[in-house]
C-alpha cells in the first residue's frame, strides 16, 4: 500500500514539472509587455499592424474616388441643363438680333442665371462658377453652339494631377422664321414624305399621308366604297374577323380591326425637293 501511493506522487510530482515556467506564471499573454511576450506573438502583432497601416488609406482613397465619381456625373448634369437651356433661349431670340457677339453674350447671360440654382458646382469645380467658360462657342450659322470648359477637383491629388478637365456642349436651331428673300436668289421648295412611301407631296394635307380613319361596324364594311369607288378587303390585322368595329380611310382600300395598325400611321418628314431621290410625285397634290 505505501509502495503504491509513493509512486502515484511521484507521477503527480512529474506532471507538475513538465509544465513550463512560463506558463505557470503567466495564464495568459493579455498585458505582457513586448519584452516579456513570446517573440511569436510579438511577430504577428507587428503584422497586423503594417497590413493596417497599408490597407486603411487604400480604402479611404477608394471610397472617396467613388464618391467622387458620383458627384462628376451629378455637376455635368447641371451644366448640361443650364448648357440646353442657354442653347434654346438664345435660338428663340436669334430672329431679332443676328450680331454675333451680341448673341454670344445672350447666350452667356441665360447660362449664368441658370447655372446660379446649382450649389454643387461652386462647390466641386476649381473656381467656383466664374470659372465655367463658354470659349469655343458659335452663333454664326444657323445654329446656337454652345460649349462650356471647365475643371473639376480631385478629392485625392495624385502626384502632380489634381484636378480633371471637362469640356459639354449643346446645340439648337435658330429659330429665324421663313424667309422670303429679296427675289434674287431662288428659294429652294420642300416637299413631305413618309418613311416607306415611293411619291413625295407638296401639300401637308394630301389624303395620302393625312388620313381620315372612320369606325364602321363590319356588317357594314362590304357595302362601304372609298373616295376612289374602289372596296375595302382585309387587312392582315383583320384576317378572321367576323364581327365587331373596324376601321377604314378615305382613299385606303383595306379595312383594319384595331387604330393600333401600323397601316393607319404616318410619320411624315419634311424634305428639300433635291432629296427626293426615285420618290415620284403624288398624283393628287404634286402634278
Amino acid at each position: 500500500m505505501d509502495v503504491s501511493l509513493c509512486r502515484q506522487a511521484k507521477k503527480n510530482s512529474i506532471k507538475r514539472k513538465s509544465l513550463p515556467d512560463f506558463a505557470r506564471k503567466h495564464k495568459s499573454l493579455d498585458g505582457l509587455s513586448d519584452r516579456e511576450a513570446h517573440p511569436c506573438a510579438r511577430r504577428w502583432k507587428g503584422t497586423l499592424t503594417l497590413e493596417a497601416a497599408v490597407i486603411a488609406p487604400l480604402l479611404a482613397a477608394f471610397f472617396a474616388f467613388l464618391l467622387f465619381f458620383f458627384r462628376v456625373l451629378q455637376v455635368q448634369t447641371q451644366v448640361q441643363e443650364s448648357l440646353y437651356f442657354a442653347s434654346r433661349e438664345t435660338a428663340c431670340e436669334a430672329g431679332a438680333m443676328d450680331q454675333t457677339v451680341a448673341l454670344l453674350t445672350l447666350a452667356e447671360g441665360h447660362f449664368e442665371n441658370e447655372l446660379s440654382k446649382y450649389d454643387e458646382v461652386s462647390a466641386y469645380v476649381r473656381g467656383g462658377k466664374v470659372t465655367l467658360s463658354l470659349l469655343g462657342s458659335d452663333v454664326s450659322d444657323d445654329y446656337v453652339k454652345l460649349q462650356a470648359n471647365y475643371s473639376m477637383k480631385i478629392p485625392v491629388p495624385f502626384f502632380s494631377l489634381d484636378a480633371i478637365s471637362v469640356t459639354q456642349s449643346s446645340e439648337s436651331r435658330k429659330w429665324t422664321g421663313d424667309n422670303a428673300g429679296d427675289g434674287t436668289e431662288s428659294e429652294e421648295e420642300y416637299v413631305y414624305v413618309t418613311e416607306t412611301g415611293t411619291a413625295y407631296h407638296k401639300s401637308r394635307d394630301c389624303t395620302s399621308i393625312s388620313l381620315s380613319i372612320q369606325s364602321v361596324d363590319y356588317s357594314e364594311v362590304a357595302a362601304k366604297v372609298n373616295s376612289s369607288g374602289g372596296k375595302y378587303y382585309a387587312c392582315s390585322c383583320a384576317s378572321g374577323v367576323t364581327s365587331g368595329t373596324v376601321y377604314i380611310t378615305s382613299y385606303g382600300t383595306k379595312y383594319h380591326a384595331s387604330m393600333t395598325c401600323s397601316a393607319l400611321k404616318r410619320t411624315v418628314y419634311v424634305i428639300s425637293i433635291s432629296e427626293v431621290g426615285s420618290r415620284t410625285p403624288c398624283s393628287k397634290c404634286a402634278q
